[in-house]
């Protein structure tokens, strides 16, 4: 049989009512001063929340498999002038891409090509042999998510 625990504490109705008020003042008092008025706005969405990519295999077909280890999530920051070619590498790792200016232009070694530009993004390949280039006259912004693991490189030199 349970028993009920009564308060030590009885706080009257005035009480009751000025934490209720100090309580909620505390809250709402520091989100108010905090938030500008186009944020409240009633015809401003609170947040937005846009999915640019999901994928279970990669531009060039490929399925992921996530590396056994310590996991490890980079966000890389890339700048490629124009007419940078990266050398031909590989990745042991699933990501992803997003382009935010420039043009890119990829292709493995068994010909699959990808032309990509600003607002778009794609999954990069995972163990297939590839080289990207900065193709145009501006350069290349794009940033790129891996899941990794600790202490491996995310970019592997492809040897013949």
């Amino acid at each position: 049989m349970k028993t009920a625990i009564k308060p030590t504490l009885l706080l009257n109705s005035k009480m009751r009512r000025f934490l209720l008020f100090a309580l909620t003042a505390g809250i709402a008092l520091p989100l108010v001063s905090c938030t500008s008025k186009k944020e409240t706005s009633a015809n401003v969405e609170p947040v937005v929340v846009e999915t640019l990519i999901s994928a279970t295999e990669s531009w060039s077909g490929g399925s992921y498999e996530y590396p056994k280890g310590q996991a490890q999530m980079t966000l890389q920051r890339i700048t490629a002038q124009p007419g940078f070619k990266t050398p031909l590498h590989f990745h042991s790792q699933p990501g992803i891409a997003y382009v935010v200016q420039g043009n890119l232009s990829c292709q493995t070694l068994n010909g699959k090509a990808l032309q990509v530009g600003p607002g778009e993004s794609f999954a990069t390949p995972q163990d297939s042999v590839h080289f990207c280039e900065s193709v145009g006259d501006q350069a290349a912004l794009v940033f790129v998510a891996s899941a990794g693991i600790k202490g491996q490189q995310l970019t592997l030199p492809y040897k013949k």
